[in-house]
């Protein structure tokens, strides 16, 4: 395939994210994307334009809480950084993409206790973005609190099968997207963790009873 292919290929998969699919579709076409991003890179597409693929991977894959995916290709995105050389750093909406990678990153490394990986990636970030350096480190992902057994590899392999799982029973069952789904979709994947795979997991709902949801 040539460049024109690529992005082609590229944009009907992004249209697909839009249309807002279940989560399980999602993984499924994150897959497909990921497959796409990897045969571009190997045929030799300009390093910025992997960079900027692979960040775009690595934000969605965060988004939808597939921590292991996300790392994957944020250091999929590292290493194309290294070969941009000063290319990137004046595109805004790629410093921009950058910017937001590392904060997810740090994130994930922290929930994991990695800490010499958090420390090298403080490295990079000191070296690329160095005005930004300090913001980017003590930048913290706010908001609702996690389970910690999101954070655990043991969790992550599983995630898409699991979202597979739930989206095949609460179309069984005949549930739809309307007001109120949350709660039937973490009780859902609250029973099948629980018995298909052992797993302990507590919604959004009871660790942070403060929070309304709908």
């Amino acid at each position: 395939m040539d460049n024109s292919e690529y992005v082609a290929a590229l944009g009907a998969l992004i249209e697909k994210l839009e249309d807002e699919p279940t989560n399980g579709k999602v993984y499924a076409i994150l897959a497909d994307m990921a497959k796409l991003v990897n045969a571009a890179a190997e045929d030799g597409c300009a390093a910025v334009d992997a960079l900027e693929m692979y960040l775009y991977l690595g934000s969605n894959y965060y988004s939808y809480g597939h921590y292991l995916f996300a790392l994957e290709h944020y250091n999929k995105a590292m290493a194309a950084l290294e070969q941009c050389g000063d290319s990137a750093a004046d595109d805004e909406d790629l410093q921009e993409a950058l910017e937001e990678g590392f904060v997810n990153m740090l994130d994930i490394y922290k929930n994991m206790g990695k800490k010499k990986e958090a420390d090298k990636l403080m490295s990079i970030i000191k070296k690329v973005m160095p005005s930004s350096f300090e913001a980017l480190t003590k930048a913290r992902r706010g908001g609702l609190k996690d389970d910690p057994v999101e954070y655990t590899e043991a969790y992550m392999e599983i995630l898409p099968e699991l979202e597979a799982k739930i989206d095949a029973e609460l179309e069984l069952e005949g549930v739809k997207r309307s007001r109120g789904f949350c709660f039937i979709y973490w009780h859902t994947k609250a029973e099948i963790l629980k018995r298909d795979y052992d797993i302990e997991w507590k919604s959004p709902r009871v660790l942070n009873p403060d929070v309304r949801f709908d």
